[in-house]
């Protein structure tokens, strides 16, 4: 493939490894349209950057050349929206977060969606949001409550399979904050302040902490409650009196973070 220094994700679901080789350990994902940039080849894998700067390598069987993408004028920010539920049907699968470009409003229902492969499909417009409307906490909770459920899968960033802090960064970047991927990285993020009180509020990050790492992150859903991907997504507590207790948290060192505008 000619590929030169950027390259867009074709496939549903992209799988990103440690090191060029699918025997490799999978570190993250990429979704559909998603825009890489190529910082080193090797053979026919791709060391590549994401949005998030985080970096990984992908084969470039998931990809396609920065020319589909300049050859229909997709680079109007106005017309991307975010898919606000996971579809499956009619031979197509989108994870719940997809960033899509709408090319016709259909005055319906409907806004018909440009595929990387060139085909045009049809979706509601009840299930997609435009990437200039950022959400609030309330919303975001109302949509991390409709992926409880959604299985755990180390290095997954898809309502297909999501880890920890892919779950909470997929989140939060539908309220347009650009949080990094990795628990010991979103710790340390300029976005967040430690909580100086027990007064947890929506939005609040609760990090669980392992020999000085961060190993785990939560949200916050109200003052004792948050929402994690742990074997699943689910909601958990610290709180022994909360019927949604996890001993096994309880026991590990923890911190709450609250965002600076929050």
């Amino acid at each position: 493939m000619d590929i030169k220094k950027d390259c867009i994700v074709k496939s549903s679901i992209a799988p990103l490894y440690l090191n060029p080789s699918f025997k490799s350990e999978l570190v993250s994902q990429a979704l559909i349209w998603e825009y890489l940039i190529v910082l080193e080849i090797k053979k026919n894998w791709f060391k590549v950057k994401q949005w998030d700067e985080y970096i990984s390598w992908i084969h470039n069987s998931y990809v396609l050349n920065i020319d589909v993408y300049k050859k229909n004028n997709l680079n109007n920010h106005n017309k991307w929206y975010y898919l606000t539920k996971s579809i499956s049907k009619n031979n197509i699968l989108l994870s719940f977060g997809s960033c899509l470009p709408v090319i016709k409003d259909n005055k319906d229902s409907d806004y018909q969606i440009l595929l990387p492969d060139l085909s045009k499909i049809k979706l509601n417009k009840k299930n997609l949001m435009s990437c200039d409307n950022a959400l609030s906490m309330k919303e975001i909770l109302k949509y991390a409550k409709n992926l409880i459920g959604v299985p755990y899968l180390w290095g997954g960033k898809s309502s297909f399979g999501y880890d920890c802090s892919g779950f909470i960064q997929s989140l939060l970047r539908l309220k347009g904050i650009k949080f990094p991927r990795d628990c010991s990285e979103q710790i340390n993020s300029h976005l967040i302040e430690t909580k100086k009180s027990n007064n947890f509020v929506l939005g609040d990050l609760i990090f669980f902490i392992e020999n000085g790492i961060a190993t785990h992150v939560g949200m916050y859903i109200n003052n004792n409650k948050f929402i994690h991907a742990s074997g699943q997504v689910r909601i958990n507590s610290i709180d022994k009196k909360n019927k949604y207790y996890c001993d096994k948290l309880s026991k590990l060192d923890y911190e709450v973070y609250r965002f600076k505008n929050n």
